[in-house]
């Protein structure tokens, strides 16, 4: 009797201490949030904050009269419009951006009819990179925006030329801090290739660049702090913030904030794609504990989590079942629709089957995505996606091209046996050779 009291008590008590808390947190004076990263109001039009874009978006509001801004708020198949000579405006300010293929296919085909793309971010996805720095530069191949880290940096445009250098800095409460400043390495700019730099920090680390695309043009920005409501609200870099916004053709606007992500997840997805990368410094966990609601239930999770331990450390665990062995008969049905195509002789069919195979495991191994013709069974596939498969799986594009080759001829023809061993081992060879 005495112990359960003893527990009872204890709970009460760890129930008292969190709405006593809660209760502090909730009559506290409203604060300035100070954050450009993982802060739910980072750079939203919404947003009043310090690292919001309110005056930014208000301002591209009548930025050309009669033009609207339009804002997105789902994917961009299905909001942002493709006109012939519209002269329209995508416009991006975050941390990072998330495009899924086809939103990225959709935003290429956007720039190529004419129309400029703006996207000032701290990362770029590479898949994006991929189209717009298809041609390399010797020994150039891409990885990312790098970071440099100082207090302090100067902005500079070719053209429009400024008055005088720019000064940027990020701030905590008006108090100049260190900061992580994107830019675009020097080595991605040769004669060769039609994309030029249009801006610098410190005068050598390029953060604005023209990147051509068809009949239009991508302007990648490296700096969204400038964009900030706490930039803005200072002469010389609202003066930097309209002198970049000078390259936007006359025309609607469309502002994208149902894209913007973290710019550890931009990162992280990078990654993800087969590059080399040092993680990054900051863990995904700092997200719950940097937002109030999050942090909260997270400490409510904890504490009832240890008064049900309390209680419960005196009961004994109960035998644990010890359960079959699941057997996986996935490779048995396989075998069993082959032999029965194979006694059959419907090689063609083992063909179509085998080709299915082989797109299911390049999806899953390297995330590059094709499909048969429903009523042809050709694969769909081009030449940017044989040189990408190419590239990260480290075969050559002949071989490669002699596999899809030798499927075509399965399915126009009515193929032998030889045929349809030719093709498998063609097939297996790929994936003894793949990295």
């Amino acid at each position: 009797m005495k112990n359960r009291t003893a527990y009872l008590i204890l709970a009460l008590a760890i129930v008292a201490l969190v709405a006593v808390f809660a209760w502090q947190r909730w009559m506290a004076p409203e604060r300035y949030d100070w954050r450009d990263s993982w802060a739910k109001e980072a750079y939203s039009e919404q947003s009043d904050q310090p690292y919001g874009t309110q005056v930014l978006h208000n301002l591209l509001k009548r930025y050309f009269p009669g033009k609207k801004l339009i804002d997105i708020q789902a994917d961009l198949p299905s909001e942002l419009l493709i006109e012939d000579n519209s002269r329209a405006s995508y416009v991006f300010v975050g941390e990072a951006l998330f495009l899924d293929s086809l939103s990225t296919r959709h935003l290429l085909d956007f720039a190529e009819a004419g129309n400029t793309v703006l996207l000032s971010s701290k990362t770029i996805p590479f898949d994006l990179m991929f189209h717009l720095y298809y041609s390399e530069c010797e020994a150039a191949e891409w990885n990312d925006y790098e970071i440099v880290e100082d207090s302090f940096v100067t902005a500079t445009l070719l053209a429009p030329p400024l008055d005088k250098p720019v000064q940027l800095h990020y701030a905590r409460q008006n108090q100049p801090q260190s900061y992580r400043w994107a830019f675009i390495e020097e080595q991605f700019f040769c004669d060769s290739l039609p994309q030029r730099p249009l801006g610098y920090l410190e005068g050598s680390y390029i953060n604005f660049a023209e990147f051509p695309r068809g009949k239009g043009r991508f302007l990648l920005h490296t700096t969204p702090l400038a964009f900030a409501n706490y930039s803005l609200l200072r002469p010389e870099p609202r003066e930097y913030a309209a002198a970049v916004l000078s390259y936007l053709p006359e025309g609607p606007i469309y502002w994208d904030s149902y894209s913007r992500v973290p710019e550890i997840v931009g990162r992280r997805r990078n990654q993800g794609q087969g590059f080399s990368r040092q993680l990054p410094t900051e863990h995904p966990f700092s997200y719950i504990l940097q937002q109030p609601p999050l942090a909260w239930a997270w400490y409510l999770l904890l504490g009832l989590a240890g008064a049900y331990l309390v209680f419960r450390a005196k009961r004994r665990q109960r035998i644990i079942p010890v359960l079959p062995k699941n057997e996986n008969s996935s490779y048995e049905f396989i075998s069993t629709i082959a032999n029965l195509h194979f006694r059959e002789k419907n090689y063609q069919n083992l063909c179509v089957q085998n080709m299915r195979l082989f797109l299911a495991q390049v999806r899953e191994r390297y995330g590059l995505v094709a499909q048969l013709d429903a009523d042809s069974l050709k694969p769909r596939i081009d030449a940017a996606f044989l040189e990408r498969l190419s590239q990260v799986a480290e075969v050559p594009v002949k071989q490669i091209q002699d596999i899809f080759t030798q499927y075509t001829a399965a399915v126009q023809y009515e193929p032998t046996e030889d045929m349809m061993i030719q093709l498998h081992l063609a097939m297996e060879r790929f994936f003894k050779q793949a990295k």
